[in-house]
């Protein structure tokens, strides 16, 4: 119980937290994957289930590699509550227009339509020692990093989506 209660104040500590004066330089979001995928990788092993990745090549973004780490981690283990025994979650980057995507997708039963409105509201959850405070956290995160955090949801299961949203380029003329 101590535990239990430690991790919700702590979660609820990181959501609350400003972090605007971190530290967001320029980095490439395939290799901060690549750096926790033996972490993921293990989780999902003892679960039975596999990480797949689908990396594109992608320009480097401004980012806070611990938050990012920390919301990534938080999509990878919801997916993997979620997909069944010897299932897939997989992991993929890629650029749509100007932005840079980062998505999740589990092999779940979708989310129920009754609750959709309240996935990333603090203290909300379906599980049954869950905080309710991870996409609540993530989605914050993503808003630090201009970025929007969006799902689909289906009965064949659920992609997260960071959409990463680029500062257009001005081109000037002399």
């Amino acid at each position: 119980e101590i535990d239990r209660a430690n991790t919700i104040i702590s979660d609820f500590l990181s959501l609350a937290k400003s972090h605007d004066g971190e530290l967001r330089k320029e980095g490439d979001l395939n290799q901060l994957i690549y750096r926790i995928f033996p972490m993921i990788q293990a989780d999902a092993t003892t679960r039975n289930k596999e990480i797949i990745l689908n990396l594109n090549p992608l320009s480097p973004i401004m980012l806070n590699e611990n938050e990012i780490r920390q919301l990534l981690l938080n999509l990878v283990r919801n997916a993997l509550e979620v997909t069944p025994e010897h299932g897939s979650v997989i992991i993929k980057t890629y650029k749509e227009g100007n932005n840079t995507v980062l998505a999740v997708q589990d092999q779940g039963d979708g989310i129920p339509e009754e609750i959709r409105e309240q996935i990333g509201t603090p203290f909300f959850t379906t599980k049954e020692s869950g905080t309710g405070l991870g996409l609540a956290i993530s989605m914050k995160i993503a808003e630090r990093h201009n970025a929007e955090l969006v799902f689909d949801t289906g009965k064949d299961g659920t992609t997260f989506k960071v959409i990463f949203r680029m500062p257009l380029r001005v081109s000037r003329t002399i």
